[in-house]
């Protein structure tokens, strides 16, 4: 089988999917969007690019971006399947080249369709749809797959300390992550809490004070699997407009972490466990010690086998 994976793997996330397809003797090419992306060389490039857009409709970032993909599919026959993750990225022009490469077109989305309707439109290139949010699956008639762990330890870290550990991008989630942190610091248990502000014209004032990160810039992919490894609670704030479980649960769950969490769908999955999932109401955040201080109850390996990134591929490309 042949697959090309076309991804705007801006948080490297989808290198373990290439990975596991790979283990999986699958054919398999990786055209990643971010990593290939167009930088401007001067700022009159900048300056001229932003006029085209505005006045004649056309865009060097776009342009750039369909030669990309285009010349990375001619240089291989057909292929059996093409995965996009993120398709509003793509132009119709684009999304007509890809499915005249491919016997299949299969799109995947693990962000809420009501912060990005315009991915609606893409629908009609594609064979198999899939997203990670149940109500959008219910709603648009999509298939529906959560995301997948794709680290797995055999066993918690001996290493870990007692630290709870979150990383978020700056947005409408931080006062609630600014409160959790106020409450854990009264109660004296650590925590390390880091949030990336890529938009340097987005400002803004801590309601609390406390010990939180704000950086301008993202953290490497290694950095935060150490600094999972190291704690031993994990922190999850769902956006309000969507219930699809982020990459936080499956990173706590691959590595054997605690979980505090505002998504109340989560309890509707067969790993949830209240000893190791505590569920928050954002409008009045308790976290008891007895939770912060009981012992992790390990989760079947059965269980944990059904979301890992190989079994997530399997069920994408429909394998036996």
């Amino acid at each position: 089988m042949k697959i090309a994976l076309i991804s705007l793997d801006y948080y490297r996330y989808d290198k373990y999917i290439i990975s596991a397809m790979k283990e999986l003797d699958i054919e398999a090419i990786h055209i990643d969007i971010y990593a290939n992306r167009y930088r401007y060389p001067n700022l009159w490039v900048r300056l001229k690019n932003l006029i085209n857009k505005s006045f004649f409709n056309t865009n060097i970032k776009r342009t750039h971006l369909e030669k990309l993909i285009k010349n990375a599919l001619s240089k291989n026959d057909k292929f059996d399947k093409i995965v996009i993750i993120h398709a509003e990225w793509l132009s119709p022009e684009t999304l007509k080249f890809c499915k005249h490469t491919s016997n299949e077109m299969i799109a995947y989305h693990y962000d809420g369709i009501q912060r990005m309707p315009s991915i609606t439109d893409t629908f009609k290139y594609f064979d198999k749809i899939y997203s990670y949010d149940r109500n959008d699956a219910e709603k648009y008639n999509l298939k529906f797959i959560p995301n997948y762990i794709y680290e797995q330890m055999e066993d918690r870290n001996l290493n870990e300390q007692k630290i709870a550990f979150n990383i978020s991008s700056l947005d409408n989630r931080t006062p609630i992550l600014e409160k959790i942190a106020k409450i854990l610091e009264n109660k004296n248990y650590p925590y390390e809490f880091l949030v990336v502000n890529r938009n340097h014209f987005n400002f803004y004032t801590q309601k609390f004070k406390t010990k939180i990160k704000y950086l301008n810039k993202m953290v490497s992919r290694d950095e935060v699997l150490e600094k999972i490894k190291r704690s031993n609670l994990m922190v999850d704030i769902q956006r309000p407009e969507q219930i699809g479980l982020t990459f936080r649960v499956f990173e706590a769950l691959g590595h054997h972490k605690k979980l505090i969490t505002t998504n109340k769908d989560i309890i509707n999955y067969d790993f949830y466990n209240p000893a190791n999932i505590l569920i928050i109401d954002p409008e009045n955040i308790e976290i008891p010690d007895e939770f912060l201080y009981s012992k992790y109850e390990k989760v079947p390996d059965h269980i944990l086998n059904k979301y890992h990134v190989k079994t997530w591929v399997k069920q994408i490309l429909e394998l036996n």
